[in-house]
């Protein structure tokens, strides 16, 4: 057995606000929905996304974020606005299309062109 990505952890301060919004947003399904649920794993058929309760806001600029494949951006995006996603801002690099977004809780993501065709 090699090694691959299991799960990227977002650390959050109402987890049942974001497993809404994430489980909308990509499909997934949540391991289980537990009243003080401190951990959460949402599961999809090729990606899982961990929500964890933060015990402290975080303070310093994120870390990491995620990347969102699409091959029609401005539908997605559209669709995450409506979920409750923020507009940050728009980048139109000719080899780079991509759009900044916040989750719930300010989280910043980014839903990125993409040919889902080749595999993206």
């Amino acid at each position: 057995m090699g090694i691959r990505l299991g799960s990227t952890v977002v650390n959050c301060a109402d987890i049942e606000v974001m497993t809404d919004f994430w489980s909308a947003a990509l499909g997934l399904v949540p391991s289980r929905r537990e009243p003080g649920d401190d951990f959460r794993v949402l599961r999809g058929e090729r990606v899982n996304l961990s929500l964890q309760v933060a015990s402290s806001p975080v303070s310093a600029r994120d870390q990491m974020h995620l990347d969102l494949y699409s091959d029609d951006v401005d539908a997605q995006v559209e669709r995450l606005r409506a979920l409750g996603a923020e507009w940050v801002r728009r980048d139109d690099d000719p080899e780079d299309t991509y759009v900044v977004l916040r989750d719930p809780e300010g989280n910043e993501f980014c839903v990125c062109l993409v040919d889902l065709v080749d595999g993206g």
